[in-house]
């Protein structure tokens, strides 16, 4: 008696068992193409490539993921990021061996479901493979753009692929989209950096049922040893620990055991709303001749005898011929690439003379499309909540509500603005658009560093609180604990996932926000480089991360040197130009008008440096200062020049003891006759978009070789500002002795620093004073360079 299906999963398998004779073809093919690439190529990793054909093969044609080969930016398909960034070839050669399916079968039959979008712009066919790590052509770890925009984000670097995937998994909870999937694809090896734990960790506390990990259990890595003989136990010691659900077979390469545990993991009874793992044993070089580490990194020699042993073994199954069998490798590079483009064309040709495949694949795979929903029911952010990237009051620093700002005599840290900033513009969204604009986070340092804001309510309006995965799923808060690594991956994943219907033209989704302290900002660095790069060549509109540096600087005195950051802040500024706005406001009001001049910007990443101590809000008409509002030009006056006196430089200065210290020296600047130009130097980025005028008129060329820099910093973090070797040694700066600072109170360390207002107030005479012997020494190298 036959028995009954009962579920989604059971139904799922049984209409996939009957098909495994055309997966294991389609399988064939795509091992061919690894192979074949990598023959010709002579890069790439071959090992793990090929352990993990079977699971993923399960994953596109069993129904386990909604997803459309055709149309992968679809906002509502399934989500996979291969983790494993180095294993991409397996992700080529699949893609093409399912797109030459979708090809033939067009070419058979001219139906328009089965056509290549935009001309093929985004479809990767096995032509492309002979571009396999070459400059414009396929890249040798994963990235999210033009041909793989399948991939959802950039991977490779140990670890940094799993964080993304919390982010990509909680942004659509958030957004009501928690039934769409994120599935990352890793091995064990993978598992052994820290940020494993931390995802591990943060997956089950946000409750993401929506995320999947697939793991390929192969036991090795690059080196000899087996990861075994270093890490204990198995794959549910890994994950059960961590409150995920477990499922798993020893059968990892068998396609009855594979698509279970692959429909069991995406598809399963999930009561607990956990996160899953399905896990499979495999062997790392499953087929290749070549296995377990010796197969990690490099494949067969051209045309050795292993590799075209493999070959015949392919020929004789599908009655094909290659190219140059049991012959040598051909010597001239263009032979090679003609020799390879031959064979990867006979091995595609199976895809047309066994129709049963291509109909098989290319029908399924429109089936499968048609899964992907267009619309959700319990989608978050559609009718007028998409609008709110359009609204220019957010970055409208001119309009913000009175309540913003600090009144001149008020003593306040500048942190408190992020909190106050960031109550109103999500308090802003929630009012006008219904929903948040921010998705925020800490180390455990929400209140601390005062990104706490983005959760509470601004004047008599509520926030949105903090998120909770069963009560309160549109938190603006997540309760992360010491996760700095990690917390950067998941607010650049909240970022990168575009929930727009036009995803090329226009971003709809989160911005994310994460903080630490600024001692601790190469924490976040790993991954805000990917992002950086994802969003600088993927064809798919991104949003943005605001990277907070709390508690900067040797105003963090009290915690010691461990905890406060002269050096370490500087990760900010190792991005090209115009791929981050560095914002380094010195007080309190200056914290709203650089976020909403930063933010009104193409750079996917605003780098904001806050500190921790009390300073008086100026009185800037008083002084003579420009106003708070000029901060966002990203330099200004706080001293002109006196007229009718002899000049005698220019100083910029940066941070908050720093400048509340100068301004309060700057009564005796005149007292003593010191007649200096003073430059706020709060964004090189911000000032970089001025217009020359503005520029010549802050800071012109000749200023800025007659300068000298002031900052709570250290001096080669102040390249931006610092033009000549002269300027530095001029320079008062927190490493002035080319030592860490200690700790203490604050003004004990400031004074360690040599950044107390007495020490300004005599480095700025002796830069003023020495004018003329400064200048001498900048011509006489002009002179000397000249004269040769």
């Amino acid at each position: 008696m036959a028995r009954t299906i009962t579920s989604g999963v059971e139904r799922l398998f049984a209409d996939s068992a009957s098909t495994f004779p055309l997966w294991e073809v389609t399988k064939d093919v795509v091992d061919e193409f690894i192979d074949l690439s990598l023959n010709y190529r002579q890069s790439g990793h071959p090992g793990g490539s090929r352990s993990k054909v079977h699971l993923l093969l399960a994953l596109m044609l069993s129904g386990a993921m909604r997803w459309d080969l055709l149309r992968p930016w679809r906002r509502f398909g399934d989500r996979v990021i291969l983790s494993a960034g180095h294993t991409v070839p397996l992700i080529y050669a699949t893609l093409a061996t399912l797109n030459e399916a979708m090809r033939v079968r067009h070419e058979r039959t001219p139906d328009e479901r089965f056509a290549f979008r935009f001309d093929g712009k985004f479809a990767l066919t096995w032509e492309d493979l002979l571009g396999l790590r070459r400059h414009g052509g396929l890249p040798g770890h994963a990235e999210m753009a033009g041909k793989t925009l399948f991939l959802k984000w950039n991977t490779g670097p140990s670890g940094h692929g799993m964080p993304p995937t919390v982010g990509e998994a909680v942004a659509l909870k958030i957004a009501g989209a928690e039934e769409v999937k994120v599935f990352a694809v890793e091995g064990e090896g993978g598992l052994t950096p820290g940020a494993s734990h931390e995802t591990r960790n943060s997956a089950w506390g946000l409750g993401l049922s929506n995320l999947v990990f697939l793991l390929d259990w192969n036991d090795f890595g690059i080196d000899v040893n087996a990861v075994s003989s270093v890490v204990h136990g198995g794959p549910r010691d890994w994950f059960e620990p961590y409150g995920w659900r477990v499922v798993g077979t020893e059968q990892g390469s068998e396609w009855d055991a594979v698509t279970k545990v692959v429909l069991e993991a995406a598809r399963g009874d999930n009561p607990a709303r956990v996160p899953s793992v399905g896990w499979f044993r495999t062997r790392k070089g499953r087929g290749y001749l070549k296995y377990d580490y010796a197969s990690h990194g490099t494949a067969h020699a051209m045309n050795s005898e292993l590799f075209w042993q493999l070959r015949k073994e392919f020929q004789k199954k599908y009655g094909v011929q290659y190219e140059g069998v049991d012959e040598d490798a051909p010597t001239d590079a263009a032979a090679v690439r003609a020799q390879a483009r031959r064979n990867l064309e006979i091995a595609a040709s199976v895809l047309n003379t066994r129709r049963d495949v291509s109909d098989y694949l290319s029908d399924r795979l429109v089936e499968i499309a048609g899964t992907v929903p267009d619309d959700l029911p319990t989608f978050f952010l559609g009718g007028r909540a998409k609008d709110i990237f359009k609204d220019e009051r957010i970055c409208d620093y001119e309009r913000y509500p009175e309540a913003i700002w600090a009144k001149p005599g008020d003593k306040k840290p500048n942190r408190a603005a992020l909190a106050t900033w960031g109550s109103w513009v999500n308090t802003f969204a929630k009012t006008e658009y219904g929903r948040p604009l921010f998705i925020a986070m800490s180390a455990d340092l929400a209140e601390s560093t005062n990104i706490a804001g983005f959760m509470k309510g601004f004047g008599d309006a509520p926030g949105w609180g903090w998120y909770q995965r069963d009560t309160n799923v549109h938190g603006a808060l997540l309760p992360q604990q010491i996760t700095e690594f990690t917390n950067s991956g998941v607010a650049c994943g909240i970022a990168s996932v575009n929930l727009a219907e036009d995803p090329f033209s226009e971003f709809n989704g989160f911005w994310g926000a994460c903080s630490t302290y600024g001692a601790f900002s190469y924490l976040k660095y790993g991954e805000m480089r990917l992002f950086s790069q994802l969003a600088q060549d993927c064809e798919l509109r991104v949003g943005k991360v605001l990277w907070v540096a709390g508690h900067s600087g040797p105003e963090t005195a009290e915690d010691s040197r461990t905890h406060f950051g002269i050096f370490e802040t500087g990760v900010t500024q190792l991005f090209p130009d115009g791929a981050v706005i560095d914002v380094h406001p010195w007080e309190y009001n200056e914290v709203p008008v650089v976020l909403g001049a930063a933010l009104r910007q193409k750079a996917p990443i605003v780098a904001l440096h806050l500190t921790r101590p009390n300073v008086d809000i100026p009185d800037r008409k008083a002084l003579g200062m420009d106003s708070h509002f000029a901060a966002a030009r990203g330099a200004y006056f706080i001293r002109r020049y006196r007229a009718g006196q002899p000049r005698m430089g220019t100083i910029f200065v940066q941070g908050t003891s720093t400048t509340a210290n100068l301004v309060k020296i700057l009564p005796q600047l005149d007292e003593r006759g010191l007649n200096v130009k003073i430059v706020a130097a709060i964004s090189p980025q911000l000032f970089a978009l001025e217009d020359q005028r503005y520029r010549d008129e802050i800071a012109s060329a000749a200023d800025r070789v007659d300068a000298m820099v002031i900052s709570n910093r250290a001096r080669r973090v102040m390249r931006d500002w610092i033009d000549h070797p002269v300027v530095a040694e001029y320079s008062l700066t927190s490493d002035w002795d080319d030592r860490w600072r200690t700790g203490g109170t604050v003004d004990e360390v400031i004074a360690e620093a040599h950044l107390s207002p007495q020490h300004l107030l005599a480095g700025i005479e002796r830069f003023a004073r020495e004018r003329p012997q400064r200048l001498a020494r900048i011509r006489d190298a002009v002179d000397a360079a000249l004269s040769d």
